[in-house]
């Protein structure tokens, strides 16, 4: 089977979230129509150091008889000129600077054009010293410079002078909308060449990257403590680094600041890659960039900062320097094969209480994704690259029978990742053997095969074919496909001819029977139902089925929370079903269900939309038709770094033999109260619970003490699967304090309880 993968580099149009729910009394939110975000600078210095004929000698350091002698001594109100790159025609060219803060590891220089159009002012300049020089998320006491030279090592000094130049300026990477360069290191500028600055230089962008915002200064920091350890790791390897480690390295960074990790769902949509892959393609390359960050981030919580170091100021490279040097030094008896297969199985499991090898520690770490089959009994192919891995996922059936089979049967591996409500196992799964899995359906629901290649040995790169036959009991069953965890937050102001619209993966094995819309208003609307095409001026293909979503509302929801907005009613009682099952549609391939705007609301209706972390895949698209050229996009939420909107469509699909009389109404086979989401949050949480049958719930809240915070429902509610809202208040009406707090709930013989963190 192989997957079809939609990777995204869509424009992200930032929202601004305050403005769109809880502090809001407007209906809808208007977005800024900004489009902008930072993306890698190496591919356009690889291109640079080509046309200008750089070689790996004109990266070694300057030699010590041409050093300066002396320190620099700027001054504020300091001229000088330094040589940049203009990455527009590849030519070197002269920035006119002055300096305009002098910090205890820092001379700050600003372009003087920058600085002539406000476009950097004496705030901007003071944050990004505070910065460098003394306060981090990660420590309010230390600096990105004093983090990074403990955890990696000590920068170069080629100029006698131990403190780091930082010039910001508008970097030349033709910017004019979409992508640009937040700021770069060139090693090139340590050597004795014709345009080099003999100095320790760190570029950092002023025009787009807006500096005296929050979060322009949040990109330009997290990017300079990922540039500020290139610049270390080229002092104890001016050669060169594979640049995978190099990379990863400077991802990591960024953590240990205390910046958030590089978005995850560029590896998690896309995990069978070869490891060490870098490519030159400035699209393609984010998917570098995830894996690489979650390597190293999984590398630093199994062995700390000192793996960092040792890393970086070893004489050897790349997997030799973990195997004979750093992992020795650690006094373990792990190895580079040992970890990556760890490292795929913690991806997946993501459980330390099973393995500690197993897991993470960073919050809120989005699962790879796995190809899903929904029946027992199931024929299949797949493709694995080196030092790569594929999940396969049976979550319907019983008994399972598999066998695998490989034209590299001594390099393809495959474990069993079998995950029960009370009970966790990871075993190995012979190659070219039958195995049974008689637990499957009982004390296992879900069996995840994760196939994999570790050899590092292996000449060839791949891929390399794998197939898989399994038989086993099949299980009728219907199945909700859901991305969402929330009930609704709004709705999107679109335009006239815009779209909105949700990819959803494929359920090999099942139909699709029906899907389910959350409608603002009460007028009918249109849809359909398409192939997954692709992304960007088209997004689906084929007609599969047109649609119409009909209210059975005769008003829209009414506002509730003294004439807000906001919350809606939990349950949200604008959800409507449209069934699918005259169309005879297989869910073997990923589909689209798309709905078109019309007229403004309230004269067509409206999808409502929440938000979710972009770490966890991309399935939420809006068409921009007043885009020049119209596309799809999607939108980011401003003010919650890492979330995207995402319309409230819900698909059903059944396994064969199902029998279905009318349209589906999913209900829950036991029991349960699941984790609140977000968490941590601050102020509100969502809890959500499921009933089997009509039970009376009860669901309290409680202190670290055991003492009652809040009653949230006690009363009698049919069987069904609910959401309700916790905003942070006492049964008096009170804010409560940050801290650790319990909720239960008790229903009919069930009784669980669950921690949750409230964060200011």
């Amino acid at each position: 089977m192989r997957r079809k993968i939609i990777f995204i580099l869509l424009l992200s149009f930032t929202i601004n979230y305050a403005q769109y729910n809880i502090q809001s009394n407007s209906v809808v939110n208007e977005f800024n129509n900004e489009n902008k975000f930072p993306v890698d600078a190496r591919p356009l210095i690889e291109k640079f150091d080509k046309v200008n004929n750089i070689t790996e000698k004109d990266y070694q350091p300057i030699s010590q008889s041409l050093r300066k002698t002396t320190l620099w001594n700027f001054v504020v109100g300091s001229q000088k000129n330094w040589y940049a790159s203009d990455f527009t025609n590849n030519q070197f060219y002269v920035v006119n600077s002055t300096c305009r803060a002098v910090g205890t590891t820092c001379y700050i220089f600003v372009e003087d054009s920058l600085w002539a159009k406000g476009r950097v002012n004496q705030d901007a300049v003071n944050s990004v010293m505070n910065a460098f020089d003394k306060s981090t998320p990660a420590n309010p006491n230390k600096g990105i410079y004093q983090t990074n030279v403990e955890t990696f090592g000590n920068p170069p000094d080629v100029d006698n002078d131990p403190k780091i130049i930082i010039l910001i300026l508008n970097i030349r990477d033709g910017y004019s909308g979409g992508g640009y360069v937040a700021g770069y290191f060139h090693g090139y500028h340590q050597g004795s060449s014709t345009y080099s600055n003999k100095a320790e230089i760190y570029y950092l962008d002023g025009n787009p990257l807006n500096l005296t915002t929050t979060g322009g200064l949040n990109v330009g920091m997290s990017t300079t403590a990922h540039e500020f350890q290139h610049m270390i790791h080229y002092n104890y390897h001016p050669g060169g680094q594979e640049t995978f480690f190099n990379e990863a390295w400077s991802l990591i960074a960024e953590v240990v600041n205390g910046y958030n990790l590089y978005n995850q769902s560029g590896y998690n949509s896309t995990t069978n890659r070869y490891l060490f892959n870098w490519s030159s393609d400035n699209n393609d390359v984010l998917r570098d960039y995830s894996r690489a960050a979650r390597f190293s981030l999984y590398l630093y919580e199994q062995f700390g900062a000192e793996i960092l170091k040792r890393f970086v100021q070893s004489k050897l490279t790349s997997v030799n320097a973990l195997d004979f040097d750093v992992l020795p030094a650690l006094n373990t008896d792990r190895r580079f094969a040992d970890i990556l297969v760890d490292w795929w199985i913690a991806n997946y499991l993501n459980d330390k209480s099973i393995n500690p090898r197993w897991g993470y520690n960073y919050p809120n770490l989005a699962r790879v994704n796995a190809s899903t089959i929904s029946t027992p009994n199931y024929n299949g192919s797949d493709f694995i690259y080196k030092l790569g891995a594929q999940y396969v996922t049976f979550n319907n059936g019983k008994n399972l029978s598999i066998i695998f089979n490989s034209n590299a049967t001594n390099s393809i591996k495959v474990k069993a990742i079998k995950i029960g409500t009370n009970q966790k196992e990871v075993v190995d799964v012979q190659v070219g053997k039958d195995v049974s899995f008689n637990d499957f359906g009982t004390t296992f629901n879900n069996i995840t095969f994760m196939i994999y290649h570790a050899d590092r040995n292996e000449f060839n790169v791949g891929p390399f074919n794998v197939t898989y036959q399994a038989v086993g009991n099949s299980v009728a069953a219907v199945k909700e496909i859901k991305y969402d965890e929330t009930e609704p937050t709004g709705y999107l102001q679109l335009t006239a001819g815009d779209s909105v619209a949700v990819v959803f993966d494929a359920a090999p094995g099942m139909k699709l029977d029906s899907i389910k819309v959350a409608l603002r208003g009460i007028t009918q609307l249109q849809g359909r139902v398409l192939e997954t095409y692709g992304i960007g001026s088209q997004l689906g293909g084929k007609l599969l089925a047109s649609i119409t979503a009909i209210p059975t509302l005769t008003s829209p929801p009414p506002v509730v929370n003294n004439g807000a907005e906001y919350p809606y009613q939990i349950p949200y009682p604008n959800w409507v079903k449209v069934d699918l099952r005259q169309f005879k549609l297989t869910a073997d391939k990923s589909f689209v269900v798309q709905f078109p705007v019309g007229a403004a609301y309230p004269a067509t209706n409206r999808v409502m939309c929440t938000y979710y972390p972009s770490d966890a895949s991309y399935h939420s698209f809006a068409y921009q038709s007043t885009n020049n050229p119209p596309r799809w996009v999607y939108y980011s939420v401003s003010g919650r770094d890492g979330y995207i909107f995402l319309f409230l469509i819900r698909a059903y699909v059944s396994s064969p033999g199902t029998n279905i009389e009318g349209p589906i109404e999913i209900l829950p086979s036991a029991f349960s109260l699941e984790q609140n989401y977000p968490n941590p949050f601050n102020p509100e949480t969502i809890i959500s619970y499921s009933l089997p049958k009509q039970s009376r719930v009860q669901i309290k809240i409680f202190d670290i003490t055991g003492k009652e915070i809040r009653t949230l429902i006690d009363e009698e509610r049919a069987a069904g699967k609910y959401n309700i809202l916790w905003d942070s208040r006492n049964n008096l009406g009170q804010k409560v304090s940050s801290g650790i707090y319990i909720y239960k709930i008790i229903a009919d013989n069930f009784v669980q309880t669950k921690k949750m963190v409230l964060a200011k």
